[in-house]
């Protein structure tokens, strides 16, 4: 299993750069090609001013691989038309992506997801989803939190995530959280955890029940202990991490997140 092709979906917007710049990094490692989509919208009235926008939309878009940070990287270009963004897994080519980078919309770290585009691919993307919340000059990733209730499903998914892992080898710290309102017995925990890493052998690797009054909270607050560079997880819909960005107590502490966050829905 190894990265072939990571897509980028494509605004021009600086935090959309900031994901491009990631995906090469991520390109160069594993000799990935880089397929960059941007969406826009048919202009139906040929009057002169639609033409000219678009104009401006194909030549911008031509000089993307002038970027610096694209040096040396296979790119692929798409402009798709008239089509919504969860769409573009219809196009077989691109449903075909081993990852999605994207950027997260808004200075306010997970909150700039809600309503938007982002969410919405992490929801529906079937191959994992990456997003950037800020820029990387040279993405590592030495410290990798993976949050996880190990149950089969969650055990199973993570094979999603190896090929990534396998391009940084990081110390990856698996982590339950336990609340009161989802209180589960350390015995229990720690014999799903041991199920996870018969299936799985890590080579670096701490395991540890994180006690907290919410889950969100819980796994940023280990994040953080832990000084991580990414914070890996399945996505329950809409449930699990990414439920915290459709307005819920935890907000304050997601605004200040800078976290990389790298999901699979189950």
């Amino acid at each position: 299993m190894s990265l072939k092709n990571i897509l980028v979906p494509y605004d021009f917007s600086d935090c959309a750069t900031d994901a491009l710049r990631v995906a090469a990094t991520l390109a160069r490692r594993s000799g990935a090609t880089v397929e960059v989509v941007h969406l826009y919208e048919q202009l139906t009235d040929f009057h002169t001013e639609n033409q000219k926008i678009r104009e401006e939309i194909e030549q911008k878009f031509d000089m993307l691989p002038r970027l610096p940070f694209l040096e040396g990287v296979e790119l692929r270009k798409f402009m798709l038309r008239q089509m919504g963004l969860t769409e573009i897994f219809r196009n077989e080519r691109l449903a075909d992506a081993d990852l999605v980078v994207m950027g997260s919309h808004g200075a306010q770290g997970l909150r700039g997801l809600v309503g938007s585009n982002t969410q919405k691919i992490v929801r529906m993307a079937p191959m994992p989803v990456l997003v950037i919340k800020h820029h990387a000059e040279d993405f590592e990733v030495r410290d990798m939190v993976y949050a996880s209730n190990f149950s089969p499903s969650d055990v199973e998914k993570f094979e999603r995530f190896l090929p990534l892992i396998e391009l940084f080898d990081p110390k990856v710290h698996l982590v339950k959280v336990n609340t009161p309102k989802s209180f589960e017995r350390s015995e229990d925990s720690h014999r799903a955890i041991d199920a996870f890493l018969q299936r799985h052998e890590l080579r670096k690797f701490t395991a540890t029940i994180y006690n907290d009054l919410s889950i969100e909270e819980g796994i940023l607050n280990f994040a953080r202990g832990i000084d991580a560079d990414l914070i890996a997880m399945a996505t329950h819909g809409r449930t699990g991490f990414f439920h915290v960005v459709n307005g819920s107590l935890t907000e304050d502490i997601v605004n200040h997140t800078t976290f990389p966050v790298l999901s699979i829905k189950l």
